[in-house]
């Protein structure tokens, strides 16, 4: 028996539950196209070889690999009205993309 993974990613992805409507902005005026995913922006602590702890922002957006087919570094994304350059991504596999994100 198939999971409803469709079916609840599109749940889950849904801007009046748990996403946010994000505009992905590819480069080579290929043009702006607005998707839905779970923007994520942890702190996580970082260890610079010194005495005193520093932490660091890793913003991040989940979303429909479907919806970045073509993704590639530099493209941007605006989320909140913050841009945010595209440095990294995995394809889990399942129809789901973590991309990392750079702000600017």
């Amino acid at each position: 028996m198939a999971l409803p993974l469709a079916s609840d990613l599109a749940d889950i992805l849904n801007v009046n539950e748990f996403a946010t409507a994000v505009t992905y902005r590819r480069k080579g005026a290929l043009g702006d196209t607005t998707i839905n995913g779970i923007f994520d922006n942890e702190t996580i602590p970082v260890d610079m070889g010194g005495a005193v702890p520093v932490n660091q922002e890793q913003p991040r957006l989940t979303c429909r690999t479907s919806d970045v087919p073509y993704i590639t570094e530099t493209d941007e994304m605006i989320i909140s009205s913050v841009r945010y350059i595209i440095r990294m991504w995995t394809h889990d596999g399942t129809g789901v993309t973590t991309i990392m994100l750079e702000k600017q």
